[in-house]
């Protein structure tokens, strides 16, 4: 039993409080927020927006809408034969 006499005695079992009376416990939701750390520069995300040239808009053609823009094609219902009706194709079809 060599190995109980090289093992170092259990430390003493503390009776009392090192805690100090004086200075009162306050709960943490109570407590002030710590001073936010000083930094000489603060970081920020800068984003980078790719800049066209001027000459980028004279390649591409200038395309206007159409003008005077007309649709005649009209087509209709048939409810007896559940067929769409469509008078500019009547001409093919016969």
């Amino acid at each position: 039993m060599a190995d109980e006499e090289d093992k170092p005695p259990a430390p003493p079992v503390r009776l009392t409080s090192n805690r100090n009376e004086a200075v009162p416990v306050v709960p943490v939701d109570l407590r002030p927020l710590p001073k936010e750390p000083e930094s000489e520069k603060k970081k920020t995300l800068k984003v980078k927006v790719p800049q066209r040239k001027n000459n980028d808009r004279s390649d591409k053609p200038n395309i206007s809408y159409p003008t005077n823009f007309e649709h005649t094609v009209h087509v209709g219902f048939d409810a007896i034969t559940g067929e769409f009706t469509v008078n500019s194709f009547k001409c093919l079809h016969e």
